[in-house]
Order: structure tokens, then sequence, then C-alpha cells
């Protein structure tokens, strides 16, 4: 249930994991302790989950519920990571009706991480993230309410997927636990990262196979895989490919569960309904890559990764040099990456790499209260259902293994991958010790812990304004449930309430950290409020304040203790940025 591995601290970490074994052991000395409550709960649980479309309905707003309530105490974020502030320009690309945008006059000074700046102005990144974001800030004048809505759809698919290979009731139990774990205070419910897209259409690819079994189903099942695949390429587009060739397998692993049915026939009816969805879709990801890139093969991801060398690719591929930077901060970036590209040259540095994404894959997916029932992974082999997905993790797996960092977003598609492989290892844990009910007892006490901690941290969040000295150490525990306010939103908050509109020259430090970017800008930058920008030469800084001519002038230098915020004008400008050449 931690925010993510990124904020995730130790303390919350160990707090879970002592409630955690708190109700292993409650479990193993008790395990009649509240059994006719838990009877009382299960039997109205199942009779929720006989009803599918129900289900899945519960499955979509538990999540979404949840978070709103706790809003009060938990606001909708901040960006933080450079992937969201493009994300966020792609969104507001999009909400004013453009695809692209044409490169702003003075490009050098709005160079930024993930951000093309030729041929057009616009986000590196494939489109269904910056669509759900626009729909948030178009709809409802705020882009975290198309993730918050992204996340409930997710969780639907998800429960929806799940049916086809075991009850109902366990369907929608792994999709709520799946919820308590990563939906509520995870990451991808709280940032512009992305994920839940992705993962909403692995869930539907999953299903759309399982649901073919139904011979008068096929020709729809066939559309929604082919839209799941599209949905895959706008999204992950790597693990798209990986999708399908799990499809084209997946789909003959069906035709053989059909008697006397014939791979010929069976493609000859399907085929036609995939290629129109899939053709179309194909169409229109070619035309926003024309659109942005000027070609319509390459994409915008690919034309970054020329210019910037960043990301690096994957450890089987052949690394990018770049030789030259305009800024020091960018090439940092490149430079840390091509580090950890070039760690799997080292035994030490790639057991340690994998150490750490698994880990980290450990703290998002898992956790402390889903731990135990891996104990029973070795015996989910032996599941007839399930063992076929099983065999199609594999390659996402070898995916993430040869990659040099990892995200959850990484993970995505493989979702409901990852929650069907818990959830059949929880029904093996329920099913275990059967004679003292020990297992049973351990899922009721884990669940209801686990349930117990999202309440107590939301309580405590509300409640920390008035809790007393002696316990003012505690807040630390739930404070990395949700990142802390970064030094720019500090200043975009003093610059919101000063009249006007502002540009504001950032001047970074030698040593300033690239993970700390402040030059992030909207899609139509001569109008928006309030600009940052990055020093470039005397000349072009005093032209770009002179464009800028209704915008007054300031300068930040963020790594002076304390910062220095400082209005300026045309006269002053030069000498206040100084007459250094960044480019160097």
């Amino acid at each position: 249930m931690t925010y993510s591995m990124l904020f995730s601290s130790h303390r919350l970490i160990k707090v879970l994991e002592w409630f955690a074994i708190a109700a292993v052991l409650m479990a193993v000395f008790r395990p009649q302790w509240g059994s006719a409550f838990y009877a009382r709960i299960l039997a109205d649980f199942r009779e929720l989950a006989r009803n599918r479309r129900r289900a899945i309905l519960t499955a979509a707003l538990f999540p979404m519920a949840a978070r709103m309530l706790m809003l009060p105490w938990f606001p909708p974020p901040k960006p933080v990571i450079h992937d969201e502030f493009s994300y966020l320009l792609q969104a507001d690309t999009f909400a004013h009706g453009r695809v692209a945008n044409p490169t702003p006059p003075f490009w050098q000074h709005f160079e930024s991480e993930y951000v093309l700046l030729h041929p057009t102005y616009a986000s590196q990144y494939q489109p269904a993230q910056g669509l759900v974001l626009a729909f948030g800030q178009v709809a409802l004048r705020n882009a975290w309410w198309g993730v918050w809505l992204s996340v409930g759809v997710m969780f639907g698919a998800i429960c929806w997927a799940l049916m086809f290979v075991m009850p109902n009731a366990w369907a929608l139990a792994a999709t709520i636990g799946a919820g308590l774990q990563f939906g509520i205070f995870g990451l991808w419910m709280n940032s512009y990262f992305g994920g839940a897209v992705a993962a909403t259409a692995g869930a539907l690819a999953m299903g759309a196979l399982l649901r073919m079994r139904e011979r008068a189903k096929q020709r729809s099942s066939a559309a929604l895989c082919a839209f799941a695949v599209i949905l895959l390429f706008a999204s992950r587009p790597f693990e798209a490919l990986l999708w399908s060739g799990v499809a084209m397998g997946m789909a003959e692993f069906v035709v053989r569960r059909r008697a006397g049915e014939r791979v010929t026939a069976f493609y000859l009816r399907v085929l036609p309904s995939f290629a129109a969805v899939f053709l179309i879709g194909a169409g229109a990801l070619a035309w926003y890559n024309w659109r942005i890139t000027g070609n319509a093969l390459n994409p915008p991801y690919l034309e970054y990764q020329r210019v910037y060398g960043t990301p690096q690719p994957y450890w089987w591929g052949t690394p990018l040099h770049i030789s030259s930077f305009n800024y020091p901060e960018i090439r940092d970036n490149y430079l840390n990456q091509l580090h950890l590209y070039n760690d799997r040259y080292s035994l030490a540095a790639t057991v340690e790499s994998e150490r750490r994404r698994l880990r980290d894959f450990w703290r998002f997916f898992i956790g402390p209260f889903f731990t135990p029932a891996l104990i029973f992974l070795p015996f989910i082999f032996r599941d007839r259902r399930t063992r076929p997905w099983l065999s199609a993790s594999i390659p996402f797996v070898i995916d993430k293994a040869t990659y040099h960092a990892w995200f959850p977003a990484q993970n995505a598609p493989a979702t409901v991958l990852i929650v069907l492989a818990m959830a059949q290892c929880w029904r093996h844990l329920h099913a275990a010790w059967r004679r003292r009910r020990i297992g049973a007892a351990m899922c009721n006490q884990l669940a209801a812990a686990c349930m117990l901690a999202i309440a107590l941290a939301g309580a405590g969040k509300a409640m920390e304004p008035i809790l007393p000295h002696f316990l003012r150490h505690i807040p630390p525990i739930w404070e990395s449930l949700y990142p802390a306010r970064r030094l720019r939103d500090d200043v975009t908050a003093v610059l919101e309430r000063t009249p006007g509109k502002h540009l504001v020259f950032v001047k970074y430090s030698a040593d300033h950290c690239f993970c700390e970017e402040w030059v992030f800008n909207g899609a139509d930058i001569k109008s928006q409020r309030i600009v940052y920008a990055r020093p470039y030469t005397p000349e072009s800084d005093a032209a770009l304040a002179k464009y800028l001519d209704d915008h007054d002038v300031w300068v930040i230098e963020p790594d002076a203790q304390p910062y220095i915020l400082a209005r300026t004008d045309d006269s002053y400008l030069a000498k206040i940025l100084g007459s250094e050449d960044n480019g160097e």
C-alpha cells in the first residue's frame, strides 16, 4: 500500500511488516478468533460477487471511492518526476486541440527532459496517457481526475479478465486486494506518470482471448483484442509487441481447447474483425508520429533518443552516444543512464541492479501483507487453468530484467498476470492447514490488517494537526504516502499570488542535480502566466524577455541557501545571469 518505491520510507515499511507479522501470529495461535464475524462478511461478499456486472463495478469503484474520501488530507498530487511534466505537456497540447505545437521562438531556453523542441514542440511519449490527462483537464478542470478515472477502469478490467479463470468471488477479492496494495496510495493513482492505461490494455487482451472460447463471441472478442493491442502500442509499444506474441500463442491454445475446431477456420472467422480495428488504430498512431516528427514510422520517443540519448536501450541493444549538449543538467541525465546501462559489464553491479529492481517490484505489487502467500508460488504451476498464463509472463520478466531502471509503469501491461499469480497463491493459502483453518484465518487477518493500515494512514494524516507534542514523531510514518512539496511548487505559489505574468530564468549552480529540473512549460508558452526558462546567452536572454514583453522578468537561484528569487528588467538581466556560455 506504499505510495511508490520512490517515496516509501523504511519506517513505513517496518510498520507494515509488523502489522503483517501480528496478523500471521494471530491466525496461527488463535485461528478461531473472529471466525463468526468473518463468515458473515464472506457470505455477503460471495452474494455481491454472484452478479458479474455488480462485482466488476465494485472492483472499479472501490479504489476510486477510497481515494476520494481521502482528498481533504491527500489532495491531487503535484508533478515530481520528469516524465510527469512531459505527459502534462502532452495533455495540455491535446486540450488545446492540437497533436503537436510549433517550435517556440528562442527554443533553446526551453530545452528539458523528455520534451522535443524540433521539428515540433511536443512530449516524447505515445498518446494514450496524455489523452487520459487531457480528458481530466477539459472535462473536470484538473488532469488528475483523468488519472483517478483510469485507475478505476483498470481494476474493473482486471476483475473482468480474472473471472474467466477463477470464481467470481475470488476474482473480486484479488482485485480489491490489488486495489489496497497499489490502487489507493499507489504511484498510478497519485502521479501523472501513467500505468493504469497499459494495465487496462493488458487485462482487456487477456479477457478477450479467454472470451474467444465462446464461438458466438469470437468476432467481437477479436476486435476487443485488437483494440487492447493498439492501446498498448499507444502507451507501452515494446510490451505491445510482447502481448502480440502472447495473443498469437494463446489463440492457438483457445483453438486446441475447442473439440473439432480447425485452426484455419478459426482464423478466417476472427482475423477480419481483428484486422479492421488494428489497421484503424495503427493508422491513427502513424498519423500521430507524422504530425510530431514528420515521419509516420518514427515515433517521438525514438526521435528524442536520437537527439538526447535518453532513455538508454535495453541491455541487449546498442548504447546511444551523444557528443554535445547545450546544458550540463541534460548531459548529466544522459551520463547517469549510460552509466547504469554499462553496469551490465560488471557481475556485481548487475546483481545489485537486479536486487534493487526486485525490491522495488515487491514494494509496489506485493508488499508485506501479501508476502506470506508467496510460499505457495511453486504450487500454482500445477493449476491447469492458470499454467499457460504463467508461461506467458516469462517474456515480460525477461523484458524487465534486461533494462537499466525500473518503474511500475514498465510492468503495467503484465499487471493482470501478476494479480492472477498472487490470487492463485492466496487461494492455496486459504486452503492450507484445512483441519485447523489456519490458512483461512491467515487470509482473513492479513486482509483485515491491510485495510486497517489504509484506514490508519488516512486517519493519522487527518489528525496530524492536533497530535500532542509527545506524538510528533509519528507523522513521518505516513509522510512518504505523499511526496513533499518541492521548492518549485513553493516558488510557483508565490508567483501565482503576484499580479501579472512572469518569466523566470532558472540559474542552476555548477553542482545542481539533474533530478531537480525546473524548466517545464505548457503547450502555449507565450500565453501562459508563469514561464520557466534557461539562461542561454545574454543576447538571447534579452531577446526572450523582449518577446515575452508582457511578462515581468525574474531570476531564481534554487541552489542558494536560502534560495534567491529576484525581480529584474532588461538592463540588469545580463549582469545578473552572467555572461558565461552555458553551452560548455
